[in-house]
C-alpha cells in the first residue's frame, strides 16, 4: 500500500501570501453569512487564544511536531487532503514551524477511530457510520467541515439482461450492501424510489466484487455500488443502472474530525490546516485535469474511469443546515436499526468554531 509521501520544502509562504490564498477560496459570504452582519454560530469546544492570526507564535511553540491525519487512499473523490500533501503544499504551510503534516492510510473507518481514541491520529477523514461510532463509544471527537459529498453516488445495479426495470420490482428479490453503513441508509432512499422498506427484500451483507459475483451468478438480483467500481461494471457491460442516487433527495458524505486534545492545544493550526485544503481545492478546480492525473498516480487508481464521477463529487468545506440535517437522518436510520448501541444528541457533535476563524463562515458553498 502506498504510505505518505513527505517531500523537502518547495517554498516558505509569508503570512500575507496564506491570508490571500484562503481569501479567494472560501472567504466571508454576503449579508446572509457575513459574520459581520449575524454573530458567528456558538461552537461546541472552544477554540485556543493561540488560534487567532498566524502573526502569532504557534500552538507549538517551535518544537518539532507530526500532524496526523487520517485518509483514505483509494478514494480519489477526497482529492484536497492528498494533493495537498502530493504537491509540498502542507510542508510550504507548516515546515517554518517546524511542524510536519503525515497522512495515515490505514484503510477503514473501523483502524481509524481506534487510532483516534488511542491518540495516534489527531484528525481523520470518516464517513458518518464510524464518526457516530467513535463518539458513542466516547472517543471525544468533533466534526469540523464536511469533506466531500456527492449527491450522484450510490446507486442500485442489476444483470444487463435482467427483466428488472423498476424498483418496485425488487419486492422479494435478493439484494446486495454493506449492511450496518451509510450506503445501506443510502439502499432505503432507493427503495422508497419503488414504495418499498427494507423489509420487501431479502437483504445480503455483500460489497464490491463478492457482490458483483453474486449478481453475475444468480445468486443475488440486484447489489448497490459506488464509483469507482460502479463505473468499471457499467463499462464492463455486464450490468445496467435500475437507480441513481439523485433520484433521491440523499447524498454521500465524508466529514472531517479532530480529536478532543488536539481541538484543545492545537486549535490554530488546524484553522490553517483548513486554509491549505482551500488552497488545494482553489488548485483543483484551476487545474482539473492536471489533479485528475496526479490522484491517479498517487492512489493507484484507473485514470480512464475518473472522468466518469470526479464531477459528482464536491469537496467545498463548510457546516451547513443542509449538511447537519442529512447527518441526523442516518444517525437516526443506523440507531433504529441497532447498528449503534449508544444514543448520542446529534447536534452536539460539531465544532465550527475553525471554519469561522479561517474563513468567517461556516457555509463555503
Amino acid at each position: 500500500m502506498k504510505m505518505n509521501k513527505s517531500r523537502r520544502v518547495l517554498a516558505l509562504l509569508s503570512a500575507a501570501a496564506l491570508l490571500m490564498a484562503a481569501a479567494v477560496g472560501c472567504g466571508p459570504k454576503t449579508d446572509e453569512t457575513n459574520p459581520t452582519t449575524d454573530p458567528a454560530p456558538a461552537s461546541s469546544a472552544p477554540v485556543t487564544e493561540s488560534a487567532g492570526p498566524e502573526t502569532q507564535e504557534p500552538s507549538n511553540h517551535g518544537e518539532p511536531m507530526e500532524i496526523h491525519v487520517g485518509d483514505f487512499l483509494g478514494e480519489t473523490f477526497l482529492y484536497p487532503v492528498k494533493l495537498a500533501n502530493e504537491l509540498g503544499m502542507f510542508e510550504e504551510e507548516f515546515s517554518k514551524d517546524n511542524i510536519t503534516v503525515v497522512v495515515d492510510y490505514l484503510g477503514s473507518g473501523a483502524v481509524m477511530n481506534e487510532a483516534l481514541t488511542a491518540g495516534e491520529l489527531d484528525m481523520s477523514f470518516l464517513g458518518g457510520q464510524p464518526t457516530f461510532s467513535g463518539i458513542a463509544n466516547g472517543n471525544g471527537v468533533k466534526v469540523v467541515t464536511m469533506a466531500t459529498v456527492s449527491n450522484t453516488d450510490p446507486c442500485l445495479i442489476v444483470r444487463a439482461d435482467s427483466d428488472i426495470t423498476e424498483v418496485s420490482q425488487l419486492k422479494g428479490k435478493n439484494m446486495a450492501v454493506n449492511i450496518g453503513t451509510d450506503n445501506h441508509y443510502q439502499l432505503a432512499e432507493m427503495l422508497a424510489l419503488g414504495g418499498l422498506v427494507e423489509d420487501d427484500i431479502q437483504l445480503y451483507n455483500m460489497k464490491g466484487n463478492e457482490a458483483l459475483a453474486a449478481l453475475l451468478s444468480g445468486e443475488i438480483d440486484c447489489m448497490q455500488t459506488i464509483a469507482p467500481n460502479k463505473w468499471q461494471y457499467i463499462l464492463d457491460g455486464d450490468v445496467k443502472v435500475l437507480a441513481n442516487m439523485s433520484e433521491t433527495s440523499g447524498r454521500n458524505n465524508q466529514v472531517l474530525v479532530a480529536s478532543p486534545d488536539f481541538m484543545e492545544n492545537h486549535g490554530d493550526l488546524i484553522v490553517r490546516f483548513l486554509k491549505v485544503l482551500q488552497k488545494a481545492l482553489d488548485y483543483y478546480e484551476a487545474n482539473k485535469t492536471e489533479c485528475w492525473d496526479i490522484l491517479a498516480t498517487y492512489c493507484d487508481a484507473d485514470r480512464g474511469l475518473m472522468d466518469n464521477y470526479m464531477d459528482d463529487y464536491d469537496c467545498t468545506l463548510g457546516l451547513t443546515e443542509k449538511d447537519r440535517t442529512y447527518m441526523e437522518s442516518v444517525y437516526n436510520f443506523l440507531y433504529d436499526h441497532g447498528m449503534l448501541d449508544t444514543e448520542i444528541d446529534v447536534s452536539t457533535i460539531y465544532n465550527d468554531s475553525f471554519l469561522t476563524e479561517a474563513f468567517g463562515t461556516v457555509d463555503c458553498h
